[in-house]
């Protein structure tokens, strides 16, 4: 069998791999996605005769629309314009401009989350930042392309392939600058594939996130008198371990999930702190579940301040904090409201389980996960989440991150096979219309 992720693939994505793209959303610092993005769009033009279509930075105007996360706006602020430069959108077009019927469109994304892995290919294996999460599918996509209009050369005489390599994936950032913007120029497909660590299946209902900050703002003080300052830490270490204790339950009983995320106070051991941060994370897979968790967590929020101001008012090292609970503590959401994934089509559902495709099954939703493609769903057109690996099986986010050879030529040959279903199907399709309008 003739093998579809060659040398030459291997090749661009060790170099991907070597090139810097952590979104400024995890570090505050510009990314290199722009040179990562040009060396992937050349190689697709020298080897696969693609067109750019588009390659620009977000504008600013994005912070315009009320779907941007609060976090987006504070990393925009603060960094200014070398937030916007460093992370353009790129899409590849093969084939003529074609309504939405006649197009398929894969999504992929090079910025990656914080942490360095070092690059490497032993064994079989791609070791780096991205490497499945999305770097090593990304170049996986253009293999499955290469073959696909190898065997069938006439394919973009029938259809049109558009391929998005956008921003703004992680950190957070929810894809409102990168996938919603392309998505709203009308970059889309009948079919419109999210390459992601699905685990083998493809799933088209998936969760939405929301991120809730509880700060606490308050005094600092001295270790020779913590009397006398508002102590963060004990806060903020309340309400994590209780409302962990408390709204995990309620939370999965509603389809929900809840993350118990970062704390944060200091780390001088001759202070007492009285300014911090709690994270929560929440995903949800209906908007109706997403509001019963904010009302959750708001409602708790009031209890377990009442709570702590009884439960401290009595010791003297914590009853100056215990005293000022409600108003130095705050809740501040930094991303709630946002769309969830959650689209059937029972034609595309048929086709892709002929190839081989396997849905999500309904009793396994949990296995799906938060990504961009809930802004690509439209009226007639069918949204999945397919990739290979999975994200707590290849380390996705973690030290070692990881994807082998082995998967990457199996989704090379998914893709292939994908390609090759849908221009059967817009061939068959434009001959009987052309009967149709000859009688």
């Amino acid at each position: 069998m003739t093998s579809l992720f060659t040398d030459k693939y291997s090749d661009l994505l060790l170099r991907l791999l070597q090139i810097n793209t952590i979104s400024p959303m995890e570090t505050g610092l510009p990314s290199c996605l722009g040179q990562a993005q040009s060396e992937y769009a050349i190689f697709a033009y020298e080897q696969l005769g693609s067109e750019m279509l588009y390659n620009q930075s977000p504008d600013c105007k994005v912070l315009e629309s009320e779907d941007v996360p609060l976090s987006v706006r504070e990393r925009a602020a603060d960094m200014g314009s070398e937030f916007w430069i460093s992370q353009p959108n790129l899409v590849l077009r093969w084939g003529a401009k074609r309504a939405a019927s006649d197009t398929l469109m894969f999504n992929f994304h090079m910025d990656t989350v914080d942490g360095n892995v070092p690059v490497s290919y032993e064994g079989g294996r791609f070791t780096g930042r991205g490497a499945v999460d999305m770097k090593g599918p990304g170049v996986a996509l253009l293999a499955g392309i290469e073959a696909a209009l190898r065997d069938n050369p006439e394919w973009t005489d029938e259809c049109t392939l558009l391929l998005q390599c956008v921003s703004g994936e992680e950190g957070g950032a929810m894809g409102v600058y990168g996938t919603k913007l392309l998505a709203d120029k009308g970059y889309l497909g009948s079919l419109n594939i999210f390459a992601e660590p699905s685990g083998g299946v493809f799933f088209d209902r998936s969760t939405t996130s929301m991120t809730a900050r509880i700060e606490v703002l308050g005094q600092d003080s001295t270790d020779d008198a913590p009397e006398s300052g508002h102590n963060a830490t004990l806060l903020l270490g309340y309400l994590a371990s209780q409302l962990l204790a408390r709204l995990s339950v309620p939370v999965e009983s509603i389809g929900g999930k809840m993350c118990l995320a970062g704390i944060h106070t200091g780390s001088m051991h001759n202070k007492v702190y009285g300014s911090g941060r709690l994270l929560l994370n929440f995903a949800y897979h209906s908007a109706e579940g997403g509001q019963q968790i904010c009302l959750l967590l708001e409602e708790e929020m009031e209890n377990l301040l009442s709570e702590f101001s009884l439960l401290y008012h009595d010791l003297p090292l914590a009853r100056y904090t215990a005293g000022s609970a409600a108003e130095i503590c705050k809740l501040t959401w930094v991303k709630q409201g946002l769309p969830v994934l959650n689209n059937r089509h029972t034609q595309w559902e048929k086709s892709l389980t002929e190839i081989g495709w396997v849905r999500n099954p309904e009793d396994q939703l949990h296995q799906a996960f938060t990504c961009d493609a809930m802004w690509a769903q439209r009226p007639g057109t069918y949204t999945i989440v397919y990739g290979p690996g999975g994200l707590g099986s290849h380390n996705a986010h973690a030290e070692g991150e990881y994807i082998t050879l082995e998967e990457l030529e199996r989704y090379a040959a998914d893709i292939r096979d994908l390609m090759a279903a849908f221009y059967a199907a817009r061939r068959k399709m434009n001959r009987l219309e052309v009967v149709s309008r000859h009688g």
